[in-house]
């Protein structure tokens, strides 16, 4: 039974069956896909960057860290309702958002970012915005060298 249980395992990790999806998912006229938790996850969305025109990153001001299950509000530039709202699944978001202007809402540990971003149709790099938060989500582990050098990959 260990034997057959380990070798499924093995199986789902290799074929990439385990954990999240990152393909582009549908809503209202936009395409988008949050993750980034972990080496392999940031590289699953470095594949789909071709796909989006505009690129998200959730961190902490002061080192720096990656933050997930961040409130995430997408309005028209003078809408007054979101268009889209989603708590993300890791601290990167692509989208794929008709041309225009659009007003972004983050919130994270009852803090709230805004920005304002112009999406054209001929971009060539998908639009990056940052949004920082105070506080450390730190839980007294220290990465291992190996974590560190994985995190550098794309």
């Amino acid at each position: 039974m260990k034997k057959t249980l380990a070798s499924a395992i093995l199986v789902l990790l290799v074929t990439g069956a385990w954990g999240q999806n990152l393909e582009m998912r549908d809503a209202d006229g936009l395409r988008w896909v949050c993750g980034g938790v972990g080496a392999d996850e940031r590289r699953a969305l470095a594949a789909t960057n071709a796909q989006a025109n505009l690129a998200l990153v959730f961190v902490t001001v002061k080192r720096g860290g990656y933050v997930a299950d961040v409130e995430l509000s997408l309005f028209d530039a003078s809408a007054k309702s979101a268009r889209f709202t989603t708590a993300t699944d890791g601290p990167m978001c692509l989208l794929r958002l008709p041309p225009g202007k659009y007003r972004l809402e983050a919130s994270f540990a009852g803090v709230r970012r805004a920005s304002a971003v112009a999406v054209t149709a001929d971009a060539k790099q998908p639009v990056r915005v940052v949004f920082a938060f105070p506080g450390e989500p730190w839980d007294g582990i220290w990465a291992s060298d190996e974590e560190k050098a994985q995190a550098r990959e794309p």
